[in-house]
């Protein structure tokens, strides 16, 4: 039998990326994930606490594996929450819109020119909740906020104006933003903010972004559920068209599984 190896399906992002192996209230977004892609991707994550895409243009060419080690049908990137961190900030992450845009363009064009050529899922930054945020802040010794819902937003619609540039070229958005807030709508049906107010101090505390977000800035299990229901109908489309010994596997149904000769 000649040698398989399983493709795989690499998660590229900061912190929200890392932390979504995690299992929160017996949920884990990388978990859900593979169950999707169960014996036909294998789900790497590179997600990095703390990274802008400053760094990321550092160190992404160290995560690329070779094509005749692995292919890469699917990337997915995540980065933006860091980038958007106040200008004059206490954290040093903050990173210029302008060149996050050019950065996060890089990006697409390294892992698009590469023998890979995968389907890149480009996710916005998810939106934060002031009150809750600044709650953490103060109780890490900064004086203000570190990031403002506004200025995220912003990032947040970068990503999609470059995805929608992009769309020809095997980039499909995922926008966590906009599915987040909504969620938010749907989960407090009181809520008659519109969707661009959701989340700031001027808008008040919000308990709906409080169940999504676990400190104002990372997702918690319900924001996770909403990540992957995102994700999931961009990935193998055709899958649930096959039969039970689906041609996708990479080794077959056991039924039918090559066996050791003795």
């Amino acid at each position: 039998m000649s040698f398989k190896g399983y493709p795989q399906f690499i998660l590229l992002g900061d912190s929200i990326v890392q932390f979504s192996s995690h299992l929160r209230d017996g949920f884990s977004f990388t978990a859900g994930l593979e169950e999707h892609c169960s014996r036909r991707l294998q789900i790497i994550n590179h997600g990095l606490s703390g990274y802008n895409t400053d760094n990321a243009l550092e160190i992404h060419q160290h995560l690329v594996p070779n094509p005749t080690a692995a292919k890469v049908p699917y990337l997915l990137i995540l980065f933006g929450a860091n980038d958007a961190c106040l200008p004059d900030g206490p954290t040093g992450q903050h990173v210029p819109l302008e060149i996050y845009k050019k950065n996060i363009e890089s990006l697409l064009k390294n892992w698009s020119s590469i023998a890979q050529c995968p389907t890149i899922l480009l996710v916005t930054p998810p939106p934060i909740n002031e009150v809750q945020l600044e709650e953490q802040d103060l109780q890490k010794g900064y004086s203000s906020l570190t990031r403002s819902q506004d200025n995220t937003a912003k990032y947040a619609a970068a990503v999609r104006e470059i995805a929608g540039e992009w769309k020809d070229r095997n980039v499909v958005l995922v926008d966590l933003w906009k599915a987040i807030l909504v969620k938010a709508v749907q989960m407090s049906p009181d809520n008659t903010d519109n969707l661009e107010t959701i989340g700031t101090k001027r808008a008040g505390d919000d308990t709906a972004m409080r169940a999504l977000l676990t400190d104002g800035l990372h997702l918690s299990s319900e924001g996770y559920r909403v990540f992957l229901d995102e994700v999931i109908p961009l990935v193998g489309k055709e899958w649930k068209e096959e039969p039970l010994d689906s041609p996708s596997w990479v080794f077959p149904h056991w039924t039918v599984a090559p066996k050791f000769s003795r």
